[in-house]
């Protein structure tokens, strides 16, 4: 009989294989170290059958800014299974046990690349983020006047420490109030660095402060641009000047961003190759803990929310929130039902992140409720789509 628990230390080795065997690439060297690392450091699960190790899932200890408010996330990545062993519900239970260890070590939200978005949605995640991959060709690239800016480089290669240390500091600063994004510890800068070492880092000052930076990779004659944080228009544009400075030497510009941030908008010629992309999806897993720390925009009258969860039996409540953000468990019989907001976790956690309006998320779930209820909720919520740009 298949049992799930942590996997313990002797057997890190069987999820190396695990891995090896069931993803496309064999890692070795760096991205072997790096993966090490992360079987270390997360809540690592293993599907045993006696001693041998069938199936697996990490659950990485991450973080997510929601609406300027930062929340413990669980990155769920390298979920695999033995094919001789698949059709047996282990990542089923694997499933299970990550909610069940989440909510225990106070990860109140999930983050996952999904291979099958129906397969996720079914155990309560949900599509949240659309990415925009960009393809500019030569007389397509932005052309923003001439300006002698003030930029500094360094790349993994050829570290400068002070000018790593700067950008990590701004990344974090801007990640703080970016909806969707990580703070970056050392430990998630060491991964991109093992999986893009041929990184290098471009960044803008004014007043001596960064204002922007790029992570980029110059492959053959595309330009690969991997990190664009920029905190206003004026530095966003003079990164687009230094990289429009190579054009004598690339044939592309290539990147992602979000696809709500109507991108190239201001450009000469903003008609560039575009591609809609929804890899990424997110879960609530604790949802009193959840409403608890999120930053509510006005509550005018108590809100009212009945989620219907079957993983998670503590989320099946009716929770209540105050006028002053105190959420509390009450009884059915506590509330009138035509107050009451009903929708799937999943729903509900795409509704919470901004990427779903109130209405939307009733129209989804099927289950109508009152115009004015949608309405006392919408004033409460935080308006802004999240962006999400990491990997697992």
């Amino acid at each position: 009989m298949i049992q799930i628990h942590n996997v313990e230390e002797k057997d890190y080795w069987q999820i190396h294989r695990l891995r090896d065997y069931c993803f496309p690439n064999k890692y070795s060297e760096a991205r072997r170290k790096d993966f090490h690392h992360w079987v270390q450091h997360s809540t690592t699960l293993g599907a045993y059958d006696g001693s041998k190790v069938v199936g697996q899932m990490l659950v990485l200890p991450l973080n997510m800014t929601i609406h300027r408010k930062n929340y413990k996330m669980g990155g769920i990545a390298f979920v695999a299974s033995y094919p001789e062993y698949r059709q047996q519900g282990i990542v089923k239970k694997l499933m299970i046990e990550s909610l069940n260890q989440m909510r225990a070590n106070g990860q109140t939200i999930s983050v996952l690349a999904p291979f099958s978005v129906s397969f996720y949605r079914y155990f309560g995640w949900e599509l949240f983020f659309e990415k925009l991959n960009y393809t500019i060709l030569p007389e397509k690239f932005p052309a923003l006047g001439k300006k002698m800016d003030t930029i500094k480089r360094t790349s993994f290669e050829w570290l400068d420490e002070e000018l790593f240390e700067q950008v990590k500091a701004f990344h974090n600063e801007q990640a703080a109030v970016t909806s969707g994004s990580m703070q970056r510890d050392e430990a998630w800068w060491n991964r991109l660095a093992s999986r893009h070492p041929d990184s290098h880092f471009a960044l803008y000052y004014e007043d001596n402060q960064v204002a922007a930076y790029l992570r980029y990779e110059v492959a053959g004659t595309s330009f690969m641009i991997h990190d664009f944080v920029a905190q206003d228009m004026a530095a966003e544009q003079a990164i687009w000047r230094f990289v429009t400075a190579h054009a004598a030497s690339i044939t592309e510009i290539k990147g992602v961003t979000a696809n709500h941030s109507r991108f190239g908008y201001y450009f000469a010629e903003p008609q560039f190759k575009r591609e809609v992309v929804q890899d990424i999806m997110v879960r609530i897993v604790d949802a009193q803990a959840f409403l608890q720390q999120y930053e509510w925009n006005h509550i005018e009258a108590p809100l009212y929310v009945r989620l219907e969860d079957q993983f998670c039996a503590w989320n099946e409540q009716i929770f209540e929130v105050r006028h002053n953000g105190e959420v509390a468990v009450i009884e059915v019989e506590a509330v009138d039902a035509q107050q009451v907001l009903a929708l799937p976790i999943n729903l509900f956690s795409a509704m919470m992140v901004g990427y779903l309006s109130v209405q939307e998320a009733v129209t989804y779930a099927g289950q109508p409720v009152a115009q004015a209820i949608i309405e006392r909720w919408q004033q409460a919520l935080q308006v802004g789509k999240p962006a999400f740009y990491e990997y697992f």
